[in-house]
Formats: C-alpha cells, sequence, structure tokens
C-alpha cells in the first residue's frame, strides 16, 4: 500500500516577472504540481495525503482567486483520479483562509474520494485511519483559553496539541476490526521542536510558537506522521518515521540551495516498509556576492566582466540577487538598470535585488562632523568671542546641553529611506487604492487635472507621516461621499534594511488612529504608544526629519516647490537650521532664557529680602529687658499657688473614701443580682434534662423493631452487590451492541460505494466493446500492400522524372546549338546578299577591265564577288547541320519516350493508390484505439478487482461483526431477569435505608440516656450551692448600706471652688509663659535674621555674577550665535555640493552663491538672513527671485539635493526618493531644465526613485515608465 505524501503548495504569485498579465512564478508552482500528478499517474498511490498550506495568500481579488482556487481543484481531482482516496487538510490561516476552504470544500463535495478537513479529527477508511491536527485560528484557540499572556498561550496551545494527539491516537484503534492490519497516520501544519527551520537552524523551543511535543508523537506510535509547515524536506533525527514533505517549490531566498519535492511512502500492513522523496522542477535561487573588487571589474568591463566569470552558467533561467559592497564614487558610478539588462542578457529568469549591503564613503565629512557637538561648538564660540571665565560658562552651559540632547528626537536608524507602498482608503478622490513602488526608477504620472495625482503620490504620503493638511482642517482627506464615514492612509517604507509601517484612520466626526510597526519576519511589531502625540513624535524620530525637512528634501509640491529658495531671506537660517538639526539649540536657548530669569528673579528676590529683614530687627525693640521684669513678677506668683494645691488634695480624699464605699455597695448589689440569674438558669437547665431523659426512653422502647428492619436492609443491599457486575456487564453489552451496529453500517456504505464503482466500471467496460482483429489485420496488410506499391509507383515517377529531365537536357542542347548554327547561317546569308549586291554593282559599273581594274571600289567589290561560291558553301554546310541536329533531337526525344514508357509509370494509377491508402489509413486509427481500449480494459478490470477485494475485506468485517452483535445479544438476554432482581433489591434498599440508620442512633441513645443521668445529679448539687451563695451576699449588702450612713457628704462643692481657683491661677502662669517665649523668641529671631542678611548680601554678588553668565549662554544658544556659527561653516559646503549639481546640468555655465551677512530687524530682535545669487555665464549676478523658470528650476532641484545631502548626513538616513510635481509658470526651456535637471539626478543618484507629475506629452516621452492615474465611478484608479 502506497501513501503520497506532500504539503505547503502556496498557489498563488509571487514577485517575479509578468507576461500577458501571467504571473511567470504561478507557472512555477502549476509545473511542479503538474509533475508531481504525472508520478502518481504512474505510481498509482492508494491515498494522497496534502498537510495544509495549499493557497499562498488568504486575501487576494476575485481574479486571482477564481483562477488559484481552479488550479487548486483541477491538482486534487487529477490526484483523485490515479488514486484511491485523498485527504486535505487546512494549513495555517493566514494561507488556507476560511473562506477559500469553504469555496474549496464545495467544489470538490460531489467527489467522494476526496475529503476536505478544517478541523480535528479521524478520517477512518479501507486504506488508513488518519488522524487530522489542522492550522488553529488563533482567535478560536483564545476563546478557549482568554486572558493568557503570549507565551502562556503558546505553552497553552502545545498541551492542547498535545492531548489532541493521543485522543486522535485512541479514536484510531477503535474503528477498525482488525486495527495491527491498517496504518494509523498523524497529519498535522506544526513545527516538531528538532526540525530543521528554513533558515538553517534548529527549532527546540515551545514558548515561541506552538508545537508538537517530541513526547507525545513517541507516546502515541503512530505508523508514521506526514507534517506540513516547515519548507525544508526532512525526516526529524531521534523520531521515527516523521517526515516533513517540504514546499512543492522554492520561494525566496531562505530556499536557496534547498530540495523541494514530495514523498511516496511504501507500508506493509500497519508497518512503515520504505519511503522514496520525488524533487520537483522547482525554480532555484542565487545570491551572488561582490566585493569592491568585482563591482569595480565590472565599472571597468562590463558585460565582458560577467561572461569571464562563468555568469550565463551561473545565473541561468535563475532568481538571481547581487549584493555588493563599494565605495561611494563606485555607488555613483554603477548602473543598476544596465547592470539588470546585462544579468538579463545572461539568462537569468529574474533580477529580484541589487543592494548594497556597506558603502565605504570616502569623501570627507568631518566637516559635518565636528558641528554635531553642542559642547564642542560652545567652546569654539566662546574662544571666537573672547569671552571671560569661558570655562566656568562651559560649566554653567553643560546640563542646559545635556537636557536639551535628551528631549530632542534623534532617529536611531541609518541607511536609505526608500519607499515601498502606499495605500488608501475613501481618501480624496479615491474609494480604494494601492501602489507599489519596488519596480519604480524613474517615472511620470499623467492624468487629467483633479484625476488625483498629487493626492495619491504627494498628499497621501504627507499626510500618512504627518497629517499636515493642504487645507488645514484635518478631516478634509476623507472622501466626500456619503458612505465614507471614515478613511485611512497605510504607508510602508524602508531604513536600510529596516521595514516601517504607518497606518493613519480618521472618521467624520474627528476620531483618530496612529499606528507605526516595524516588520520582524512575517510579524509586524507594534512600536506606537498609547496618545497619537507620541505616536507621532515616535514616527519623526524613526524618520528623523519633521514635515518641513521632508517636503523640502523628498516631496515636492506644486505648491511647496522650492520651499527653501522660496522662502524669504530671514526665513531661510531657520529651514536650514531645521534641516541641519539646529532646533535642539533653540530649545538650549529657552532653558538658557528660563535659567537666567529664574535668577534675575532670585537676585531680585534676595534684594528685597535683605530690605524687609532690617526693617524687622528694627521693629523688634529690646526683648532682652522685658523678659528679666517678667521672671521676677512669676516668682511670686508661684507661692499662692502652691498653698491652694493642698487644700485640694484634703477635699480631695474624703470625697474618695464616700466613693469607694459606695462603688463597693454597688458591686455587692451586682453580685447579688448576678447569683439569682444564675440561680433560676440552673433551675431551668435541669428541667430541659429531665424531658431529654424522656425522650431517650421513648426512642429505646422501639429498638428491637428497628433492629429487625435494618437487617432486612442489609440484606438488601448485598443483594444489590452481588447482582451489580452483571448490571454492569448488561449496560457494556447494549454499548457494545450498538457499537456493532454502527460498524455495520459503515462496513455496509463501503461495500456499497465500491460496488456502485465497479457497476460504473462495469459499464465502461461494456461501453469499450470488442473490435474485429482479422478485418483490422486484413486491412492493415492490404494498406501495406498499397504502400509498397504506392512507394514502387513513386520510384517510377521519379525514373520518369529523372528521364524527362536527360531528355529536356539533351533537347535544350540541341535547341542551343541549332540557335547557335542560325545565327551563323543568317550571318553568313546576309553576307552573301551583300556579296552579290557587289557583284551586280561591277556588272553595272561600266569597267572595261573589271580584272584589272585598280580604283579602290571596284577593288572592294571584285574581293566581295569572289567570296561569294564560298559563302554559298558554307550556307549550304550550315543548313546540313542545323538539319542534321533536328534530326538527332527527334532520334533522342523517340528514345527517351520509349524508355519512358517501358517504365511503365501512370499518374491515374497513383492518384488511385493514393485514395486507397487514405481510405484504408483508418484502421491504423483503429488499431490504436484498440491498444487504447486494451490498456484501459486492463486498468479498469485492475481498479474492479482492487474493489473486489475492498468488497470481500468489508463482508467479512460485517459478518465477523454479526456474530459478535449476536453473541452480545443472547448475554443482554442472559442477564435481563438478573438486572429486575437488581432493581428490586435496590428499591427495596432505598426504602429501609431509615431504619439502618436508625439502628445506629440506638447506641447514641442509650449513651445520652446515661449522659443525662449523670447531668442531672450535677445540676442537683449546682442548685444547692447556689442558693447557699444568693443568701450570704444579700446578708453582706445590707451590713455595707448601713457604714455609708455614717460617712459626712457634701464636699464636692468646695473642691469645685478651690479647682476654679487653681484654674485661674494656672491661666495666668501659662500667659507668663507663653510671654516669655515669645521674648526669647524675639530675641532668637532677631539674631537669625542678621545671620540671613549677612548670608543673602553673599548669594547677591554669586547670582549676579551666573547673571552675566546666563546672559553669554543665551547668546551662545541663539540663532546669532553657535547656529549662525555653523551655518556659516556648513555654507561652503552646500554651495560647493549645489553648485557641483548644477555644473553637470547647465555645462559649468551656472552657479549658486550664499550670501548671509546682513540682518533685518524683527518683532524678537535681529534676525541673520541667508540671501540666494545666482552666478550665470556671460550675465549680471542677481537673486533667485529675479531669474526666470529654466534658471529657478535648475538652482531649485541643485539646492534641493545639495540640502538633501547635508540631511542625510546629519540624521544618517539618505533619501531614497523624490517625488515632486510640475513646477507652475514654466516656459519651453524652463520645461526642458526641469526635466533636464531630473535626468541629471537620476543618472548621479541611481538608487533614488523618481516619480514627476507632468501634463506635456513631450516631457512624458523622456521618462523610462510612465503611469496614469484615471477618475471612473468608483473613484480615481492608478494605471501602470
Amino acid at each position: 500500500m502506497k501513501i503520497l505524501h506532500t504539503a505547503d503548495w502556496h498557489i498563488g504569485q509571487f514577485k517575479g516577472p509578468v507576461e500577458d498579465g501571467v504571473n511567470l512564478r504561478s507557472l512555477d508552482t502549476i509545473k511542479c504540481l503538474e509533475y508531481m500528478v504525472k508520478v502518481a499517474e504512474e505510481e498509482k498511490p492508494d491515498m494522497v495525503c496534502i498537510s495544509g498550506d495549499i493557497f499562498h495568500q488568504e486575501q487576494i481579488g476575485p481574479v486571482r482567486y477564481s483562477d488559484e482556487m481552479v488550479t487548486a481543484t483541477r491538482i486534487i481531482e487529477e490526484l483523485a483520479e490515479c488514486s484511491k482516496f485523498v485527504v486535505v487538510m487546512r494549513g495555517t490561516p493566514n494561507h488556507d483562509g476560511t473562506g477559500q476552504f469553504r469555496v474549496l470544500e464545495k467544489m470538490l463535495s460531489k467527489n467522494k474520494k476526496v475529503a476536505v478537513v478544517t478541523t480535528p479529527q479521524v478520517i477512518s477508511t479501507p486504506i488508513a485511519d488518519v488522524a487530522c491536527i489542522p492550522g488553529f485560528d488563533k482567535q478560536e484557540f483564545r476563546s478557549k483559553f482568554p486572558g493568557l499572556s503570549a507565551e502562556e498561550e503558546n505553552l497553552t496551545w502545545t498541551k492542547y496539541i498535545s492531548d489532541m494527539v493521543m485522543g486522535l491516537r485512541a479514536q484510531c484503534s477503535n474503528t477498525n476490526i482488525i486495527p495491527d492490519m491498517t496504518p494509523a497516520i498523524l497529519m498535522a501544519h506544526y513545527t516538531v521542536p528538532g526540525c530543521n527551520m528554513e533558515s538553517g537552524q534548529t527549532s527546540f523551543f515551545s514558548n515561541f510558537e506552538p508545537v508538537i511535543p517530541r513526547e507525545a508523537i513517541q507516546a502515541a506510535d503512530y505508523s508514521a506522521v506526514l507534517l506540513g509547515h516547515i519548507h525544508r524536506p526532512q525526516t526529524i533525527e531521534g523520531l521515527e518515521d516523521v517526515f516533513y514533505s517540504g514546499a512543492i517549490n522554492a520561494m525566496n531566498f531562505n530556499d536557496e540551495g534547498q530540495s523541494r519535492g514530495f514523498w511516496i511512502h511504501e507500508f506493509d500492513g500497519r508497518r512503515l516498509k520504505s519511503g522514496k522523496r520525488y524533487e520537483t522542477p522547482y525554480r532555484k535561487f542565487q545570491t551572488v556576492t561582490w566585493a569592491q573588487e568585482d563591482v569595480e571589474n565590472y565599472l571597468c568591463r562590463g558585460k565582458e566582466f560577467l561572461f569571464t566569470e562563468g555568469y550565463p552558467f551561473l545565473v541561468s533561467d535563475k532568481i538571481v540577487r547581487i549584493k555588493y559592497s563599494c565605495t561611494v564614487e563606485q555607488k555613483k558610478a554603477l548602473n543598476i538598470p544596465v547592470l539588470q539588462s546585462d544579468l538579463y542578457e545572461m539568462g537569468a529568469f529574474y533580477v529580484a535585488d541589487i543592494e548594497a549591503e556597506s558603502m565605504v564613503d570616502v569623501a570627507n565629512r568631518g566637516l559635518l562632523s565636528e558641528e554635531s557637538d553642542p559642547l564642542l561648538n560652545l567652546k569654539k564660540w566662546l574662544s571666537e568671542k573672547c569671552v571671560k571665565d569661558a570655562d566656568k560658562i562651559v560649566e554653567l552651559g553643560e546640563p542646559i546641553i545635556s537636557v536639551a540632547m535628551k528631549s530632542e528626537t534623534t532617529s536611531e536608524n541609518h541607511g536609505v529611506f526608500r519607499p515601498v507602498s502606499i495605500s488608501v482608503k475613501n481618501y480624496r478622490n479615491y474609494k480604494e487604492e494601492s501602489f507599489d513602488f519596488s519596480d519604480i526608477s524613474f517615472c511620470s504620472i499623467n492624468g487629467v487635472n483633479g484625476a488625483g495625482k498629487s493626492s495619491l503620490f504627494m498628499d497621501a504620503i504627507a499626510d500618512c507621516l504627518y497629517e499636515e493638511t493642504r487645507e488645514g482642517d484635518n478631516k478634509a482627506w476623507i472622501r466626500g461621499t456619503e458612505d465614507a464615514r471614515s478613511g485611512s492612509i497605510e504607508f510602508v517604507f524602508d531604513i536600510g534594511d529596516k521595514r516601517f509601517r504607518v497606518v493613519r484612520t480618521r472618521t467624520k466626526s474627528g476620531r483618530a488612529t496612529l499606528n507605526i510597526s516595524q516588520k520582524d519576519g512575517e510579524e509586524w511589531l507594534n512600536l506606537s504608544a498609547e496618545r497619537i502625540k507620541d505616536t507621532q513624535a515616535e514616527i519623526e524620530k524613526i524618520l528623523g526629519m519633521d514635515s518641513m525637512t521632508f517636503r523640502s528634501c523628498a516631496l515636492i509640491m506644486q505648491d511647496q516647490y522650492g520651499l527653501f529658495l522660496q522662502a524669504k531671506k530671514e526665513d531661510r537660517m531657520t529651514i536650514l537650521g531645521n534641516l541641519l538639526g539646529l532646533s535642539v539649540y533653540g530649545l538650549m536657548e529657552q532653558e538658557a532664557k528660563k535659567l537666567l530669569a529664574d535668577t534675575k528673579r532670585n537676585l531680585l528676590s534676595k534684594k528685597e529680602a535683605v530690605k524687609v529683614k532690617s526693617e524687622f530687627v528694627a521693629e523688634k525693640g529690646n526683648p532682652d529687658g522685658e523678659l528679666e521684669n517678667l521672671e521676677k513678677e512669676a516668682s511670686e506668683f508661684d507661692q499662692i499657688r502652691k498653698m491652694t494645691e493642698q487644700d485640694i488634695e484634703v477635699c480631695k480624699k474624703q470625697i474618695a473614701d464616700r466613693k469607694e464605699a459606695q462603688d463597693k455597695s454597688n458591686e455587692l448589689l451586682q453580685s447579688t443580682d448576678t447569683a439569682k440569674k444564675e440561680l433560676l438558669s440552673i433551675q431551668s437547665e435541669k428541667e430541659a434534662a429531665e424531658k431529654e431523659m424522656e425522650t431517650c426512653d421513648v426512642f429505646l422502647k422501639n429498638s428491637e423493631i428497628i433492629m429487625a428492619k435494618a437487617a432486612e436492609y442489609e440484606a438488601a443491599e448485598e443483594t444489590v452487590k452481588k447482582l451489580a457486575p452483571d448490571v454492569m456487564e448488561y449496560e457494556s453489552c447494549k454499548r457494545s451492541l450498538e457499537e456493532k451496529q454502527n460498524q455495520i453500517l459503515r462496513y455496509e456504505n463501503i461495500i456499497n460505494t465500491t460496488r456502485i464503482q465497479n457497476k460504473a466500471i462495469e459499464e465502461q467496460l461494456a461501453a469499450i466493446g470488442t473490435a474485429d482483429k482479422e478485418l483490422i489485420a486484413q486491412k492493415l496488410s492490404e494498406l501495406e500492400e498499397k504502400r509498397t506499391e504506392f512507394t514502387e509507383m513513386r520510384k517510377k515517377k521519379d525514373r520518369c522524372a529523372e528521364l524527362s529531365a536527360k531528355s529536356a537536357n539533351v533537347h535544350a542542347e540541341a535547341v542551343q546549338k541549332i540557335s547557335e548554327l542560325s545565327a551563323q547561317l543568317h550571318v553568313t546569308e546576309s553576307r552573301l546578299d551583300e556579296c552579290k549586291k557587289q557583284r551586280e554593282f561591277i556588272a553595272d559599273s561600266g569597267c572595261l577591265d573589271i580584272e584589272h581594274a585598280t580604283c579602290r571600289f571596284l577593288e572592294s567589290a571584285k574581293e566581295d564577288a569572289d567570296r561569294i561560291d564560298a559563302l554559298e558553301d558554307k550556307a549550304a554546310d550550315l543548313k546540313g547541320a542545323i538539319q542534321g541536329v533536328k534530326e538527332s533531337d527527334a532520334r533522342y526525344t523517340e528514345f527517351w519516350n520509349s524508355e519512358i514508357e517501358s517504365i511503365g509509370y501512370s499518374a491515374e494509377k497513383e492518384s488511385e493508390l493514393l485514395s486507397e491508402i487514405e481510405a484504408l489509413g483508418i484502421y491504423q486509427k483503429k488499431k490504436s484505439e484498440l491498444e487504447e481500449k486494451k490498456a484501459l480494459r486492463a486498468r479498469l478490470e485492475g481498479e474492479k478487482a482492487s474493489n473486489d477485494k475492498t468488497i470481500g475485506s468489508c463482508a467479512e468485517n460485517v459478518s465477523t461483526v454479526k456474530l459478535e452483535s449476536e453473541r452480545i445479544t443472547e448475554n443482554v438476554l442472559k442477564l435481563a431477569e438478573t438486572v429486575k432482581k437488581y432493581q428490586e433489591a435496590k428499591r427495596s434498599a432505598e426504602e429501609l435505608r431509615i431504619f439502618a440508620d436508625k439502628k445506629n442512633n440506638i447506641p447514641v441513645y442509650t449513651e445520652r440516656k446515661k449522659h443525662v443521668e449523670e447531668k442531672l445529679k450535677d445540676l442537683e448539687e449546682q442548685e444547692r450551692k447556689k442558693n447557699a451563695e444568693w443568701m450570704r451576699l444579700s446578708a453582706e449588702y445590707i451590713q455595707l448600706r448601713d457604714r455609708i450612713a455614717g460617712i459626712p457628704s457634701g464636699k464636692e462643692e468646695r473642691l469645685s471652688e478651690l479647682e476654679r481657683k487653681k484654674s485661674e491661677l494656672e491661666e495666668k502662669s501659662t500667659s507668663m509663659q507663653i510671654r516669655k517665649g515669645v521674648l526669647l523668641q524675639r530675641i532668637e529671631d532677631t539674631k537669625k535674621i542678621r545671620e540671613e542678611i549677612s548670608q543673602l548680601k553673599s548669594d547677591i554678588t554669586h547670582d549676579a555674577d551666573a547673571s552675566a553668565k546666563y546672559e553669554v549662554l543665551k547668546q551662545a544658544f541663539s540663532q546669532d550665535g553657535v547656529p549662525h556659527q555653523i551655518v556659516r561653516n556648513i555654507i561652503p559646503h552646500i554651495t560647493d555640493t549645489a553648485n557641483n549639481i548644477l555644473g553637470q546640468m547647465t555645462g559649468g555655465t551656472m552657479g549658486v552663491e550664499f550670501v548671509m551677512e546682513r540682518t533685518v530687524k524683527g518683532k524678537d530682535g535681529d534676525k541673520a538672513t541667508l540671501d540666494v545669487l545666482i552666478d550665470e555665464y556671460g550675465k549680471t549676478t542677481l537673486p533667485y527671485a529675479s531669474k526666470s523658470g529654466g534658471e529657478k528650476v535648475k538652482a531649485s532641484l541643485a539646492v534641493i539635493l545639495a540640502l538633501s545631502e547635508i540631511k542625510a548626513t546629519a540624521a544618517g538616513i539618505q533619501l531614497g526618493m523624490l517625488f515632486i510635481d510640475e513646477p507652475p509658470f514654466l516656459d519651453d526651456d524652463g520645461a526642458q531644465a526641469y526635466v533636464d535637471s531630473l535626468e541629471t539626478i537620476r543618472s548621479r543618484y541611481p538608487d533614488v526613485k523618481i516619480m514627476a507629475i507632468t501634463h506635456d506629452d513631450a516631457m512624458k516621452a523622456r521618462f523610462s515608465q510612465s503611469i496614469t492615474v484615471i477618475k471612473t465611478d468608483e473613484g480615481s484608479k492608478v494605471i501602470c
């Protein structure tokens, strides 16, 4: 028995070439799947197990969705045709979506040989029991186990999966009559610790993701474990028969160097006998690494270098990427599109990436790095200004710098900033649209006004990152339709090797959200803060630039074109300071101002305090003399107070004696009452004990009846215990009987299904029928004879053609010979006629002696006349020769014709034979059909035999189960009477249970009666003693009342009078003490204030010095201080860079000059200005605003790039994009200069993605790429 094991098909689209709208990498996957089907058709596996991840993406467009669903359905059905059963299991939800598998299950529902599994279960078949654990939806899991941390969740999930592995294995054991003969297979889509991941690392931990524990797999003892999820094909070390099939095709550079394919496992009964792995024709990946030397070689030699290094073999038909290290100059010189083109010429299937891994900056950046240390800059400024006590000023400045640097947002990222994609929903003109920047290099953006060009490619990016809308209202960007209640913008970008995503949403009511995330593998890590304001600060920190900087260097909108150069000259310093990151000095200035204000405020406060304290000392007078007089008065008053206290003590003693006697009397009265109450309580308790005695006597009289009934209960209970095993056996048999009936039903269903298949096979066999083999053989023999005859006829035809050609050649030669002789005859006859005319001329000449004539004419005529005989002979010879040639040609023609006739060729016969061959050709086709039918009959008969075997096996199982059912039924009938006795005994025991309880209480009541008798004796003794105690206490109370009557009373009034007097004396004493304390405090205060005045005067001197130093720091950190110094030092660098770029644009005819020495008055004081002058060869130097459109464009773009370089150096981030709107008011020269400038930028910075909005058809033609934005009823759309 064979099982084909496959997984991780990932049907879908991957980044790669597209031809006629078809993603060619998706065809790679289909090619691998079709190869697998071809192998399956040859190997005929009994079962196919597909362990998840059929699809690549859960959420895709409708066209792709239908195409991918059709592909998946086709491949699965083709596998079902060449096997008996197919199990299709769902993988992880982000690949195999719920909706996708719902549709897949519906499309395959009519195919009874396919099971689509989305929940854990056992699929039981005659071939094998398959336990399936598909990928879980996290939300579904969390609803079962809420409130867990990420680590707890993974551990709990792992335990849950482990329990499921064991539970499903137990179900496998109960599904077959003879489980040892049927394999138990586990299919799952999870990681097993110890597996080798795609990256080459080994997975051992379960707290990072849910896994299937190795211990669970070992304990469950499955025949084989067929896994998906890990794309690297492998078996797990230390585990038997655990397989990852691996992906069907390579998908990314993690798969480089790894094989891809599927397994076919062969089983002998329950045991896995062997396994064979098949490799699919997967697409290979190739990473090429270049050092600086390789880059230099390519720059020098181009394609020759690639040929020499064997690239036609290295990259042929592969997906290629190049990672290179280079210098800055090499990077500028390296033309990436040309290199891509060369690689395609070498045979590369797709060039995925050409990326600089590291770049050695050989340019001198020392100037900028020196300007990045505020403390060093402060020291330089103080030194330049020759400020005194500079070290102490620096000491005061250090904490100010530290506070400012901590509060300043500085980017921690480095590398090139590249846009990846922009997606919007209900944004301005767009209902929903997205755009991928991956393939953009030099592109024009086209469309009518108002289509939404700048909305998607400029406003959306700026609003997503900063939300500083052009309208000023943050809700204004939401699409203005009734159904658009909210909008969203998503911008994905790279900084170096890090990928970030910003998502901003807003409702029309004004509610907003903002999220920033960083890509980590396949996950997005949230970097957002709780408040939008703090998240915005985090975004600007990651970018290393604010909105002004970004719009000045990377995103040049039409209304902000040349933002820096068009600004007021006094504002340019501020913009340049922001670009250079000098805003931190503004924080330092504010901190210095605050400290200066605090110092001055403290100074004024201390001066005022000296004045107030001096006045206070003068107001205090002479407290020492007043203290001496007060002490004398207090001594006299103290004697009177002591005498009063003695009288009070005597009066208090008399009152205390009377009170003591009264208290004792009250105590005796209370004791008497208590004794009386206790006596009554004892008597009441005695009555209760007597009643309890009566109760015990009544219960013990019925003890004999209770004992008899209790004995009956025990007998019934004994019967229940004795019969309980039989009853349990009875219940077990009933359950077994029900299970056997279900098994019979299941096997009968399999038999019926298989018989239906056999009936279909028989119908197919009947439809095949038989053909007349003898007739076909006879006709084929005739066909062969006719073909032989036709071949002979063709040979005769060829021989005739050969003879005809020879005859034609001889005839042609004869014709040629006759033509040549005829030409000669014609010339001869013409000459003969001329000679005869000359003879006539002689005859008519009248010459007497013609023979001896000497005149030249007659002499010539006589010579011609002499030639007549010779010419006539020659003419006769020529005529004879012509006649001879004609006769010879006639003889040869007759000879060849007779030869041709002797061959026996007939065109009619040839045509007749050809018709007969065509008529008999149908029997050749019938023979092929006969052979195909023979092969089909053999396959169908084989399938029918296999089905008959399955039917026989199932029928045998049904018989076995029925026999067991009959045996169990007999046992149930036998035990029925026993069950009846058990139920009667149980009912009787329930009725008599109360007497058993009463029996247990007989000893209790006997003991209680004995205890009550003893208690009664004790209570009678207590009653006697308590009565005696009460009588004694009553007598003592009467005696004490008589003694109290003899003690005098009325001393309380006297005591009150004495205490009132004492209180008055104490108040006077307290008043004196307060007066004394006040005088002592006045003395101490005066002393302390004099000391404070001395300290304040010292502090005033120190604060005045600190105030002067803070004044210097305020000036140093102001715009005219250190920032001015830095800008002055940087300006030459900006000028050089801008002029370098501008020189490339203009062939060295233009230059830019920055002038910053002038100042203007403002409400905040004097401000430094930055003038921009344009130098043009042969023309007067003028300010930027005075130049024409074309000149402005060139100057603006040159300065933009120069500022971009400065920003990149300051923040460690290079801008890899320049999106620019068409500048307004351009003349023809300006328009051409605009494109010239962009082309210059493209050649200088090949990695920069340039997108430019334009309406000019002439300019559009100069861009290598083009996109168009159109308006539709569903909002604006982008067409590539």
